[in-house]
C-alpha cells in the first residue's frame, strides 16, 4: 500500500506545499503504484540489457517504450510514478522515502530457488523509487544495515543500532536548514554561455529552452549541501572586454567574464529571499594558465555526473560511461602535453599537471565505483551480484548530486589505522588562536577557533595495508566499516565494542558478534567515537551544518576478517587500489593511460 501511502502525502500537502516522509520496510507491491519484483527474472551479467532496466527507473522506460512488450506489465506503475512526480513538483510537495530494509542475503535452502536468484534478498526497486524523490527534490534514505552486524556509537545504554539509524536520518530531515519553492538561474555575461546542467536530469525541473536564455532550475526544496552543475561553453561572437581602458589595467588584453547566479527561495518561517552571487574571471591566452587554476573538485564532479548522464541516456550503457571516463582522462592530458611546456618532456614519460595530480587514480576509482563497476566477475555467471541494481541505482541517486568536496571520497575511500593509535589521536585540539585582522568577521574566527578532533593515520584502501593482526576503519562517505583481523585477540575488539550477544560462525568453529553492538564504555571506543563523529561533520563549523555535510547517517559496519562477516566482501570490492577480474592496478592504469595520450598527442 506505500503507493497509495505516498498519493495521501501528496493530497495533504498540495494546498501548502511542504515535504513528506514515507517510513517503509519492502516496495509498494499491492494497489495502486505496486511494483513487481522485476529482479527476480533478470539475469545478471555482462552487458546485460535487461540488468541495465533494474537500475532504470519505470517513468525512464515507459516514456522510452510505451508500447514495448516488457512494458506491459510495468506501464500502469511507471505513469502513476511519473504522474505523481509531476504533481508533488507543480504543487512544491518534497517526497522523501526512508526504507529499514537489510541488504544482508538471505539463506536460502532450495537449490533451484538458488539457481533461479542467487542473491535471496527482496528487490525494491531502489531506481524507480528514487526517481520520484529526485523529480520532487527529495532524499531517498535506505538503511540497509540491520542490527546483525551493525555497530550503535551514541553510546551502551543507547537504543538499537537501527533504531538510531532511523533517528538521526529523521533529525537530519527535521532540522536541517532547508528553503522552498526555489528557482535557480545562472546569467553569464558575453562570451560563455550555459550550454546543459549536469546531469542531463538534474534535481528538479528545468524550465525553459536554453536556447535565448539559460533554463531556471526549479527545485521544491534545497540545503546548505545542495549542488549544481553547469556546463558551460563558447558563445558566438567572443569574449568583449566591457573593462578596457580602465586605468589600472591599461596596455593589458585580458578581458574578463562574468557570472551571477540568482536562488530565490522561502524559510521555514515563510520570508521569500533572494541569494545573489557574482564572480568575475580574468581570460587568459595562455593554455598552461587554464590548467594551472583548474580544481580537481569541480572537474571530478562534472565527470561522475557526465558518466552517470551516459548510463541514464537512451541508447546508454555502463560500458559507454567507463569507456567515456577514460577517454576524457586522455583528451585532458593529451591537451595538457600538447599546448603547454610539457610537449618538451620526454615521450616515455606521462606529464600531470599540478592541479590534476590524482585525476588518473579517481578517473580508475570511479571506473571501480558501485556506480559503474561490473556486477560479475570475469567468467561468471551464476555468483551473488555485487552491485545488486538496487545498490547501483542507489549510488547512482547520490551520483547524481555529488558536490566537489565528497566525488573523490565516494570513489576512492579514505582508511584509518585505529589499532595502535598515536598519542592524541581521537583527542579534540582547539587551534592556536591566530592574529585577529580588521577584516575578518568575527564568526569566522570563531568558526575557525573551534575544537576538531585528531584523525588517526591514513593508509592507501589496498589490502597490502591491512594487517590481520590490525584493526582499521574504511570510510567511503556512505558508510564506515570496522575492520577486525582475523588475528585480532578478543581482549583487543572486546575493548572497543559492547557485545549484547554473540553467535557462532561458520569458520573454524569461532564465536562472533551478531546482535546488540555498541560502541563499548572505555577510553579507547571514546577516542573512536570521537573520529567518527569528527568524520560525519567534515569540516562543518556548527552541528546545524554538519547535519547535511553528508547525504546519509553513515552507520558502522562490523567486519570481522575470516570469521563469516556478511560484508567482508563488500568491503573488499571498495578496496580501489587493488586490481579485480575486469579493472587494473593503479600503476597499470597509468601506463595504459600514458600510451593513449601518446597516440593521441602523435596524431
Amino acid at each position: 500500500c506505500g503507493g497509495a501511502a505516498l498519493v495521501a502525502l501528496s493530497d495533504a500537502l498540495k494546498d501548502s506545499g511542504g515535504r513528506g516522509t514515507l517510513i517503509t520496510t519492502r516496495r509498494p507491491n499491492y494497489g495502486v503504484g505496486a511494483l513487481r519484483d522485476r529482479e527476480a527474472v533478470t539475469k545478471y551479467g555482462i552487458g546485460s540489457s535487461s540488468e541495465q532496466k533494474l537500475f532504470t527507473p519505470l517513468q525512464q522506460l515507459v516514456q522510452r517504450n510505451n508500447d514495448a512488450v516488457g512494458m506491459i506489465k510495468d506501464k500502469p506503475a511507471g505513469l502513476f510514478y511519473k504522474k505523481l512526480g509531476e504533481e508533488c513538483a507543480k504543487n512544491r510537495v518534497c517526497l522523501d522515502i526512508v526504507v529499514t530494509s537489510s541488504s544482508v542475503s538471505i539463506p536460502s535452502t532450495d537449490p533451484k530457488q538458488l539457481n533461479k536468484n542467487p542473491n535471496m534478498r527482496e528487490f525494491l526497486d531502489v531506481a524507480t523509487l528514487g526517481e520520484l524523490c529526485r523529480v520532487t527534490c527529495g532524499n531517498f534514505k535506505w538503511l540497509r544495515v540491520g542490527n546483525e552486524c551493525g555497530v550503535a556509537v551514541n553510546g551502551i545504554n543507547s537504543d538499537s543500532f537501527t533504531g538510531e539509524q532511523l533517528r538521526e536520518e529523521l533529525k537530519r530531515s527535521a532540522l536541517a536548514y532547508t528553503g522552498s519553492d526555489v528557482v535557480f538561474k545562472l546569467r553569464c555575461s558575453n562570451g560563455v554561455q550555459v550550454k546543459s546542467y549536469s546531469p542531463t536530469l538534474p534535481v528538479g525541473k528545468l524550465v525553459g529552452d536554453g536556447i535565448v536564455n539559460s533554463a531556471e532550475l526549479e527545485l521544491s526544496s534545497m540545503y546548505p549541501g545542495t549542488s549544481i552543475a553547469v556546463v558551460l561553453e563558447h558563445k558566438i561572437g567572443g569574449v568583449v572586454d566591457t573593462m578596457n581602458g580602465s586605468s589600472s589595467r591599461k596596455g593589458i588584453d585580458m578581458p574578463m567574464v562574468f557570472f551571477q547566479s540568482a536562488v530565490l527561495y522561502t524559510t521555514k518561517t515563510g520570508q521569500r529571499r533572494v541569494r545573489v552571487s557574482t564572480l568575475g574571471l580574468p581570460t587568459t591566452k595562455v593554455p598552461a594558465d587554464i590548467f594551472r587554476s583548474a580544481d580537481l573538485g569541480a572537474v571530478s564532479t562534472i565527470f561522475t555526473r557526465g558518466a552517470i548522464s551516459d548510463v541514464e541516456r537512451d541508447g546508454g550503457s555502463l560500458r559507454l560511461a567507463r569507456d567515456n571516463v577514460f577517454n576524457k582522462c586522455v583528451s585532458i592530458l593529451a591537451n595538457y602535453r600538447s599546448h603547454t611546456t610539457a610537449r618538451t618532456s620526454p615521450s616515455g614519460q606521462l606529464i600531470l599537471p599540478e592541479s590534476l595530480q590524482l585525476l588518473p587514480l579517481f578517473c580508475l576509482s570511479l571506473r571501480k565505483s558501485r556506480m559503474l563497476r561490473h556486477s560479475l566477475p570475469k567468467g561468471v555467471t551464476s555468483a551473488k551480484p555485487f552491485p545488486t541494481a538496487d545498490e547501483r541505482a542507489y549510488h547512482i541517486f547520490y551520483g547524481r548530486m555529488v558536490s566537489p568536496n565528497m566525488s573523490l571520497q565516494c570513489v576512492h575511500p579514505h582508511l584509518f589505522q585505529v589499532s595502535g593509535l598515536r598519542t592524541r589521536d581521537g583527542d579534540w585540539i582547539t587551534p592556536p588562536v591566530l592574529q585577529e585582522n580588521k577584516f575578518d568577521e568575527a564568526n569566522v574566527i570563531a568558526a575557525s577557533m573551534r575544537p576538531v578532533c585528531q584523525l588517526p593515520k591514513t593508509m592507501n584502501p589496498s589490502i597490502a595495508c591491512l594487517d590481520e593482526s590490525g584493526m582499521y576503519i574504511l570510510d567511503d562517505r556512505f558508510s564506515f566499516y570496522l575492520f577486525i583481523g582475523r588475528d585480532v585477540p578478543d581482549e583487543k575488539w572486546q575493548d572497543l565494542l559492547s557485545v549484547g550477544g554473540v553467535g557462532s560462525s561458520r569458520i573454524r568453529g569461532s564465536s562472533i558478534p551478531t546482535g546488540g553492538l555498541s560502541l563499548a564504555n572505555t577510553e579507547s571506543a571514546h577516542k573512536l567515537r570521537s573520529v567518527i563523529h569528527q568524520l560525519r561533520m567534515l569540516n562543518s563549523p556548527n552541528e546545524t551544518l554538519g547535519l547535511t555535510a553528508r547525504n546519509t547517517y553513515a552507520p558502522l559496519i562490523l567486519v570481522f576478517v575470516g570469521r563469516g562477516s556478511v560484508f567482508e566482501e563488500e568491503m573488499d570490492s571498495l578496496l580501489v587500489d587493488d586490481p579485480d577480474s575486469h579493472e587494473r592496478s593503479y600503476v597499470d592504469f597509468l601506463c595504459d593511460i600514458h600510451l593513449s595520450v601518446r597516440e593521441k598527442s602523435d596524431q
